[in-house]
């Protein structure tokens, strides 16, 4: 899958880039900061495209649910318990959950839609969804970026504070992704 995604980010360029990250967000954004540390693509460029990507599609999600919610949310039945913490947790933190839906594994589509759902003004979702979708875009890009030029130097500079420096940052953002859902539970 990631070889044939891989080519055609190289074969599109900038509008795979954005239409990947609308389809296919994490594995198009982090591919992409691959390609980009191997200069095929320019790095902010890549940024740009995959943030614009994820924020096009929550932006189109989000207006599913203002518009179709109530006829979609109810025919999601392996998706109530889910759909309920994230309407009762949109109540108390809205501001932080439509900056940070995107990074909650397992609410990265359907997230969107029950914002959309919700009380949250259109225009305070766009607002805070481009502040999301930026910071997404740059964090998942980057992390590909830096994981490819950590993988080619490990043959010639080996580096062990290299190594755990990259293990405790993915430990960490387990960790607060582990947090961030057992919030949504509460």
């Amino acid at each position: 899958m990631s070889e044939a995604l891989s080519h055609w980010i190289i074969e599109y360029g900038y509008l795979a880039v954005f239409l990947g990250s609308m389809i296919e967000g994490e594995t198009v954004a982090f591919l992409s900061g691959i390609a980009a540390h191997n200069q095929l693509l320019s790095y902010p460029q890549v940024v740009i495209a995959a943030s614009l990507g994820g924020i096009v599609s929550d932006n189109v999600l989000f207006f599913i649910g203002r518009y179709f919610g109530a006829q979609i949310l109810p025919k999601l039945h392996s998706q109530k318990d889910k759909i309920v913490y994230a309407q009762e947790y949109i109540q108390k933190n809205e501001n932080w959950v439509v900056i940070g839906i995107r990074f909650a594994y397992g609410l990265r589509t359907i997230g969107p839609i029950i914002i959309g759902a919700s009380d949250v003004s259109p225009f305070k979702f766009f607002i805070l969804n481009i502040i999301g979708g930026a910071i997404w875009g740059a964090l998942i890009v980057s992390a590909g970026y830096f994981i490819s030029k950590l993988v080619l130097s490990l043959p010639t500079h080996f580096s062990i504070s290299m190594l755990i420096a990259v293990g405790i940052f993915l430990l960490l953002l387990i960790f607060w992704r582990k947090h961030l859902l057992q919030k949504m539970r509460k």
